[in-house]
């Protein structure tokens, strides 16, 4: 599915000053780090949107705090996972799967990793596409925001 490459909040253009479209991994990135880092609730279209990552943090780093950090980025990403298969059904329905590049598309979440660091909390997550090919995220997740990276 194409998607619009953002770097920064901005648009990404070419030399030629042409939109640049996200694909296969860095599409699953870009995706992910949006669902990631918006607070849940800001959108007023979409009130159920979003993550509580944010307001995990910045205190003691506890079992019970890091267990719930472990839980929320399994929410929102099986919430993503669930979106995709809408959206590739639909897509199936309307002859558009070409549009679709397995690298993509999330096969399965295979591991959420929490580590504590003084305040914030680093999170390893691995995950497998339908191109059967292994994608680690990093999230760094502090008072500030959330921070999503290729691992």
């Amino acid at each position: 599915m194409k998607t619009l490459q953002v770097t920064n909040g901005d648009l990404v253009l070419d030399n030629g000053g042409r939109l640049q479209f996200a694909q296969g991994n860095s599409k699953l990135l870009q995706d992910l780090a949006l669902w990631l880092k918006e607070p849940y609730g800001t959108g007023f279209t979409t009130p159920s949107f979003g993550s509580f990552l944010t307001s995990l943090v910045g205190g003691a780093n506890t079992p019970v705090t890091l267990a719930k950090v472990q839980s929320e980025v399994q929410r929102v990403l099986t919430l993503y996972q669930s979106n995709q298969i809408l959206r590739l059904q639909q897509a199936q329905s309307a002859n558009e799967l070409a549009n679709w590049n397995k690298s993509e598309i999330i096969s399965s979440i295979n591991s959420i990793q929490v580590t504590p660091y003084q305040t914030a909390v680093n999170v390893y997550v691995s995950l497998t596409t339908l191109a059967n090919t292994q994608t680690n995220v990093i999230l760094s997740i502090n008072t500030n925001g959330v921070q999503v990276q290729n691992g």
